[in-house]
């Protein structure tokens, strides 16, 4: 799984993807929404969200 950044005009979303093989294509798959990056910074307490949504994603892979 990774992370992935899809900005807009007036904000940035974060989501946790993992590539996956449909009928021999390769393409990607939406696990989860995190929020923005507005509303990480209030959950992860003033951290930076794009660290703290780094190291979310490696307690996934690593389950």
């Amino acid at each position: 799984m990774r992370l992935k950044i899809s900005k807009s005009k007036n904000a940035a979303s974060l989501y946790v993807i993992k590539d996956v093989t449909v009928r021999g294509k390769r393409t990607s798959k939406i696990v989860e929404k995190l929020g923005t990056i507005k509303e990480i910074e209030e959950k992860s307490n003033g951290d930076d969200p794009i660290e703290w949504a780094k190291s979310y994603i490696n307690e996934l892979n690593q389950q």
